[in-house]
């Protein structure tokens, strides 16, 4: 009697065949996540262009309703006295003794009516219900606690004004103070492009001699220099009409530059969202703009001091997004040309934009 005999071979993989798939898995997921990562930031950017879409629009709102564009942010009383207790319509307030920054009061309005251009266009934004948390209070001098509703304000994220690319929404300052990944445009900057330092272009993108964000050939309205967004003091606006390079031709807001690491600390980015003062938080200037990643995290030359940066700027890889004052959204990339740039961030300057540009 014969009998065959049965060999079982093992089924499954063998070590080489798992080896094999398992190379195989880590090239397919090196190859698509690159592209996943690029669909997200492309789904992102999308994103923040719709803010700065609903950003342009609720400004040009604010002009139809009140002929002019939003004002930006100033520093004291509206109101405010000099030191002779005479009338100071640049909204300085000289009573303190000494006198702050050479007579000025930094970095904060002391009414609802100085807080910055961001604030001013949030009822054309549906949402009368934060612009409605600051007050019509005194003004005060010297601090007074959440005057103006201030700090109600402040602690109200606004999903609008965030960068994705950045962050998300998020409070700073025990949850108390939100922030902005935007800035107005108040033209041209004479002086350097990082406070306190000798970084200043050579002419035409510098001009001396020096001033500091607060001097008056930097609030916005140095004729041939002028900006879209102004410093309200002694009543100054800027209507459409103050626009002769052409709406399409000027830029209202853009993404403004915050190093990386600096988040929320920056000079440019440590301030109540809402009231600032005339200050780096809610304005930029002409200067080439550049990205979160080469921005310096400190002054230059320095390990410590704080950088209060003038130029925009953002979080993308590529480039940032801008709205003109026509309400239209544009991306631009970091490489643009500088003298192109600054003909966009000044509004009448003479230098008109080719559409080949």
């Amino acid at each position: 009697m014969s009998s065959s005999r049965r060999t079982n071979r093992p089924s499954g993989f063998t070590l080489v065949e798992l080896l094999v798939v398992i190379a195989i898995i880590g090239v397919l997921v090196g190859l698509l996540l690159p592209a996943v990562q690029g669909a997200r930031e492309a789904a992102r950017r999308v994103q923040c262009m719709n803010n700065m879409k609903q950003m342009g629009l609720a400004a040009l709102n604010f002009e139809s309703a009140y002929k002019k564009l939003p004002e930006g942010p100033m520093d004291g009383d509206p109101e405010a006295v000099d030191y002779s207790g005479s009338p100071n319509p640049a909204g300085y307030n000289y009573r303190e003794t000494p006198p702050a920054y050479g007579g000025t009061t930094c970095c904060r309005a002391a009414t609802r009516r100085g807080f910055n251009q961001f604030y001013k266009i949030l009822p054309f934004m549906e949402l009368p219900q934060v612009y409605d948390l600051g007050r019509d209070d005194p003004p005060f001098w010297p601090n007074q606690p959440n005057n103006g509703g201030e700090d109600d304000v402040a602690k109200v994220a606004i999903s609008h004004y965030y960068c994705p690319s950045r962050r998300p929404p998020k409070l700073y300052n025990n949850n108390l103070r939100g922030r902005l990944d935007y800035a107005g445009c108040a033209g041209f900057f004479q002086g350097e492009t990082i406070e306190n330092t000798d970084d200043i272009p050579e002419p035409p993108l510098g001009l001396g001699p020096r001033g500091d964000e607060r001097s008056n050939v930097n609030q916005g309205d140095t004729p041939g220099r002028k900006g879209a967004i102004v410093w309200p003091g002694f009543g100054t606006k800027r209507t459409l009409g103050d626009i002769t390079d052409g709406l399409s031709n000027s830029i209202m807001f853009a993404e403004k530059s915050i190093a990386k690491k600096r988040y929320g600390t920056d000079g440019g980015d440590n301030e109540r969202w809402n009231n600032s003062g005339w200050d780096e938080d809610c304005i930029r200037w002409h200067f080439p703009p550049i990205s979160d990643r080469q921005a310096p995290e400190f002054r230059p030359g320095t390990t410590s001091s704080t950088a209060w940066r003038r130029y925009f700027g953002a979080a993308h890889a590529e480039g940032l997004n801008a709205v003109r004052c026509d309400g239209s959204v544009n991306f631009y990339a970091y490489t643009v040309d500088a003298e192109l740039w600054k003909n966009l961030c000044v509004i009448d300057d003479g230098e008109q934009i080719q559409e080949s540009e």
